[in-house]
């Protein structure tokens, strides 16, 4: 595991596997009982929904879905419910970083300097792409109507959500 678990409604939602330096490609996201006890490892589980490549994304949880990204640079929207894909999305470059649901959109900063905006829909829908001055490690950021994302060189801000 080597992002954050989302905890929502009595259940832990986390993408775990993959490991690029042990050549281990295969990653999930997986939603979890939190109501269990004890090892819950053969029990605990609701569904796992299986990721393109290994994962370094804590995912998102916006109106009943699930957002999160793989490195391999696809953007997945699932259902929180049952775990089956809604969409997916390929971003054109590898990602780091976590998705941000923030005023209805995705927000998802890539490695190859695109800030790629998607509307936070059961239905995918591109609302645009940004291309930045270098790539991005980390997840975009909103506070006080303002989105905040930092590339290896600079920190960008914009307001969203018509203010």
């Amino acid at each position: 595991i080597m992002r954050m678990p989302v905890f929502h409604n009595n259940r832990v939602y986390v993408t775990v596997g993959g490991d690029i330096w042990w050549g281990k490609n295969e990653a999930w996201l997986k939603c979890i009982d939190a109501t269990k006890e004890g090892d819950i490892t053969a029990t605990g589980q609701l569904w796992s929904y299986p990721l393109v490549d290994h994962c370094c994304s804590t995912p998102s949880l916006y109106n009943g879905m699930v957002f999160t990204a793989d490195c391999g640079g696809f953007v997945h929207c699932v259902d929180a419910a049952t775990g089956k894909a809604l969409w997916r999305h390929e971003a054109g470059g590898d990602i780091w970083a976590s998705t941000l649901v923030a005023d209805g959109k995705v927000y998802v900063p890539t490695r190859r300097r695109n800030l790629v905006v998607l509307a936070a829909e059961k239905a995918e829908r591109l609302l645009g792409t940004v291309i930045l001055d270098s790539p991005m490690n980390g997840t975009a950021t909103a506070a006080n109507g303002t989105l905040y994302v930092a590339t290896m060189r600079k920190l960008y801000a914009a307001s969203i959500g018509g203010k």
